[in-house]
């Protein structure tokens, strides 16, 4: 698909899977099971839809050498290294305007840099049929759908059906709706209509700039600025200087909210977020009792436990349950599966006072 360009957000901090996970070697970097990285499936599972010419990545400025050193095949100017975080609408706007310099005719889809899918045909079939409907002026985003009540991820409501191929079906976006409670999430799986917002979203360039220019006209002011002074002796300057002054705001407030022309295609691709301990425990394979372990670990009588050890030390465990364990050279976390969410708590209040 010669207009079709992919742009990977890689920008994330990690904090969810510390201490293995840190702000200088985000969960982006980290090995799956097959020794990849997500970063690299991220790729990988688009190269049947475009070159990498044609591939792009949005990431923090002091990552963009890991970048490289992980997607040798990406030219190195279509890495783009943001001097600081400013949220994904920053991020997105500036790939747009840097691929339209380039190709005014261009598609996008931005992908995530640290998710999981494992049904790789069906996702580049979604995909298909994403760039056919972003050619007519839709902005398109992919909907995973809900395998239970979830109030971890944001819900998109989708309304009338819009068109189909692929193996997909269309429908047209109705709203974009915050993170719910338990009883409203069930509220969502009852009303059929909803789907997880997987941050996944496939537009022309001219028309997701267009939106920005209406809803977020400041930003798309220095953003064009910044992509104009792109190649030039002044590239380093603007954007030390523009980059800071951006709104942080998500592209969902920033744009999809308000956007009248949208498309959701909901999909179901093996999708996961791997967005704290336990789910990423769950990439690996389980041995009796689902214990899960990457590299030494023996369990006596242990059920439910994933061990992850980065060391030469030999880890045991005898009689635990529902247990994540995590082993470094210079820290031990030990958490229970209910709480993995709090890692995100501890390692925000331990970098905080390493500052």
């Amino acid at each position: 698909m010669e207009h079709l360009n992919a742009v990977i957000l890689a920008g994330g901090s990690g904090t969810r899977l510390w201490p293995l996970s840190t702000p200088s070697f985000p969960k982006q970097f980290l090995p799956l099971p097959n020794g990849r990285s997500m970063i690299q499936e991220s790729l990988a599972r688009v190269e049947g839809l475009i070159s990498p010419e044609q591939a792009w990545v949005v990431t923090g400025l002091s990552m963009v050498e890991l970048v490289q050193e992980h997607l040798p095949s990406i030219p190195v100017s279509q890495i783009l290294g943001e001097p600081v975080g400013r949220s994904t609408a920053a991020a997105i706007g500036w790939a747009a305007a840097t691929i339209a310099r380039r190709d005014p005719h261009a598609i996008m889809m931005v992908l995530t840099a640290d998710h999981v899918i494992t049904k790789i045909d069906v996702f580049n079939q979604s995909l298909r049929l994403a760039a056919r409907l972003a050619g007519q002026g839709y902005l398109v985003t992919l909907g995973i759908k809900p395998t239970g009540p979830e109030t971890g991820y944001g819900y998109i409501r989708y309304a009338a059906p819009l068109s189909e191929g692929f193996d997909h079906q269309a429908f047209y976006g109705e709203r974009f709706v915050e993170k719910p409670d338990v009883a409203t999430a069930l509220a969502y799986l009852q009303d059929s209509h909803y789907v997880w917002n997987s941050g996944m979203f496939v537009w022309k360039v001219e028309t997701i700039l267009t939106e920005f220019q209406k809803h977020l006209p400041e930003l798309a002011r220095k953003i064009d600025t910044i992509a104009e002074s792109m190649g030039t002796a002044q590239e380093r300057a603007t954007l030390d200087e523009l980059w800071p002054t951006l709104q942080t705001i998500s592209i969902d407030y920033g744009v999809m909210e308000k956007a009248n022309k949208f498309a959701v295609i909901p999909v179901d691709i093996g999708w996961n977020d791997v967005g704290n301990w336990e789910q990423y425990g769950s990439l690996f394979p389980a041995a009796e009792h689902n214990v899960r372990s990457v590299g030494h670990h023996e369990g006596l009588g242990s059920r439910n436990v994933f061990v992850y050890n980065n060391t030469h030390r030999q880890v045991f465990t005898i009689g635990l349950e529902d247990v994540v364990v995590v082993e470094m050279d210079d820290k031990t976390v030990i958490c229970h599966k209910n709480e993995v969410q709090r890692v995100k708590e501890l390692a925000e209040s331990k970098l905080k006072n390493a500052k």
